[in-house]
């Protein structure tokens, strides 16, 4: 009840809220990822025996940019 007799509010948003712009976005943003004017980071940890330090590096800042979690390597060649 402190809050509402403060006024505060929160307003917050949803990616959902902008799938309709997604488009728009790649259009201006895929060519300077071609160009590397854009990097993005990957932090890839590899085995199910490493998940737990991959979560515990994303809660504790270790972890740089997404976090890749590769639990089984496919190789596309063997693949009929």
């Amino acid at each position: 009840m402190y809050l509402v007799f403060k006024r505060i509010s929160m307003q917050g948003f949803v990616v959902f809220d902008y799938c309709s712009v997604y488009p728009k976005f790649l259009h201006m943003v895929l060519p300077y990822i071609r160009d590397g004017k854009i990097i993005y980071l990957e932090d890839q940890a590899e085995e199910l025996v490493n998940s737990l330090v991959a979560l515990v590096g994303i809660f504790s800042g270790r972890n740089i940019g997404k976090q890749v979690m590769v639990l089984l390597y496919i190789d596309h060649s063997l693949i009929v």
